[in-house]
This record gives C-alpha cells, sequence and structure tokens, in this order.
C-alpha cells in the first residue's frame, strides 16, 4: 500500500473549517503567493483538481476549474431578467471574473469598484485565465475604493448592480446590511435591480436570512435562486435579485432565448433553462427563504 493511500492527507493540504465539525480542503501543488494588506490576507495556491485559487482571509473565493459556474450565475441570471442593461456596476469582484461576463454583454458599460488593489494585482499575475484580458478592455472602467462610499450621491446611475463580494465579515460587512441597500436603491434607474451573491443556504442559513430581510424592506421584488460551485461550502450556493420592476421568475422561455440568442454568448452554465429552473427551490430552501 501507497503511502498516499495509506495517508490521504499526507503531503502539503489547504484546509478550509466551514462550520463546526466539518472541514474541506484541497491538495496543494505549490504555494504561489501570499500578502497581508491593509483589508484583508491574500493567498493564492495551485491545487491538483481546481487548478489555481484564490483565497482571502482564510476563505477560498473561486478556482480556475469551476469559477465559470458562479460568475456565469451571478452576471448572466440578472442582466438577462433586465431588459436593456447599459451601465452596470460592479462591486468587488477583484479576480475580474464577474467584469469578464458582463463585457461578454456587447452594450454593457461596466464600472468595477475594488477596496483593494493587490486582490486584483494578484490574480492578474497568478490566476489571469480567469479575467480573460477583462481588465485591459476599453469598455471597463475599474475604480479603487470602498463599493459603499462610491454609490453614494449617484441618482439613478446604473440599471444593474452587481455586488461580488467575500462572506459578510471584515470590510464586506457594510455589503449586507439595509442602509447600502438603501444607497443602492438611489443609484439604480426606476427600473434597475441588484444581484448579489447570498452565502450557502445550508452552512450560512442565519446569514442569507439577515440578507434578504434586509433586502426586503427596500426592494418590492426580491428572487433567491441557487446554483452549483462544488469548492464552495456544501456545493450548492445561493444568489438573491432585488429588483425594482423587473421579476426574473416572469420571464418566459422564449423571451430569454431571445435575449441570449441576441447578445450571441457562448456559456459553459448559463442557459434560458438553467435560469428558470434556478428559482425552483427545494422545500427546505423555500422554507428558509421565505417569500415576499
Amino acid at each position: 500500500m501507497s503511502t498516499e493511500a495509506a495517508n490521504p492527507l499526507s503531503g502539503d493540504w489547504y484546509l478550509e473549517q466551514e462550520t463546526f465539525g466539518y472541514v474541506q480542503g484541497a491538495h496543494v501543488r505549490q504555494r504561489l503567493a501570499r500578502a497581508q494588506t491593509s483589508f484583508q490576507a491574500i493567498e493564492l495556491i495551485d491545487t491538483d483538481l481546481f487548478g489555481r485559487c484564490l483565497i482571502l482571509d482564510g476563505a477560498l473565493q473561486t478556482t480556475e476549474w469551476d469559477e465559470f459556474m458562479y460568475h456565469e450565475m451571478l452576471v448572466h441570471v440578472p442582466l438577462f431578467t433586465h431588459p436593456n442593461p447599459r451601465n452596470i456596476l460592479i462591486i468587488g469582484g477583484g479576480d475580474g471574473g464577474t467584469l469578464r461576463r458582463v463585457l461578454e454583454h456587447p452594450a454593457t458599460q461596466p464600472v468595477q469598484v475594488e477596496i483593494d488593489p493587490a486582490v486584483i494585482d494578484q490574480c492578474r499575475k497568478y490566476i489571469p485565465a480567469i479575467s480573460n484580458g477583462a481588465f485591459s478592455d476599453p469598455r471597463a472602467k475599474v475604480v479603487i475604493g470602498d463599493g459603499f462610499e462610491f454609490i453614494r450621491n449617484r441618482p439613478a446611475a446604473f440599471d444593474v448592480i452587481l455586488v461580488d463580494s467575500t462572506d459578510p465579515v471584515g470590510p464586506a460587512v457594510p455589503l449586507f446590511e439595509e442602509p447600502f441597500y438603501r444607497d443602492v436603491s438611489q443609484a439604480l434607474t426606476d427600473d434597475g435591480l441588484l444581484a448579489a451573491q447570498s452565502n450557502s443556504p445550508i452552512y450560512m442559513a442565519s446569514q442569507l436570512k439577515a440578507q434578504l430581510s434586509n433586502l426586503r424592506a427596500v426592494f418590492p421584488i426580491v428572487r433567491t435562486y441557487i446554483g452549483l460551485v462544488p469548492t464552495y461550502p456544501g456545493g450548492v450556493w445561493s444568489f438573491t435579485i432585488a429588483s425594482k420592476r423587473h421579476d426574473p421568475t416572469r420571464l418566459s422561455l422564449d423571451d430569454l432565448s431571445a435575449r441570449v440568442a441576441s447578445a450571441g454568448l457562448t456559456t459553459r452554465y448559463y442557459t434560458p433553462q438553467i435560469h428558470q429552473a434556478a428559482f425552483v427551490l427545494p422545500p427546505f430552501i423555500a422554507e428558509l427563504v421565505g417569500s415576499d
């Protein structure tokens, strides 16, 4: 019997405790970089199964292997919900995957606000495949700053605002609270909408419920949907759209198909059928998120 078979945790492993009594991890081929900024600890590693990965404050954020599952669902669901998404604001998303998918919509003019420039720098250096040149696109405007402060005093400036943040800890905490969502609402056009990652419905149920409560205090339409992201805790991840007018669950398959065909996208996860199915929640998650 080989040493690896006798001890499956031999060698270098990245391990992450998601909740008490549960740990997940990946075998590390190489540790690429580590940096401590004034905002967070940044680490990049290369793994056997998932390729290169970004880790912030000890929590895995994205991997080369499954980033498309997350980014396509965060971006394409809201942008195909809105009938004419042009001015798009991205808050966070320093790995560039969200910006890349927004740019796949040819009419968009995206602005990205990232609080920590080191995240962008390190990701462009060590995992450029995720952004795939998005930061150099002439349509993209990248601002280094606090997204919470950026949206203030920008009335009706954006059709869609995407919040691609870390979990609600550290500098990301304000991005999950009601005052931020009120600022988001005033920064959106009359038919604008917000889409945000909303954590694991399995391991972070209390955080999801709190986030939805804050969103419902501001927006008339709040819809949670799910996707598969295998390297995230539990493998099932939630996203939430908060909208002034457009309901992502009311679009027909014909309408969605026409919008996707018009954009000319090539996707690996998102389809019009997936769009509709993502809002069909298992009963235990439907009970958790409740209804408007």
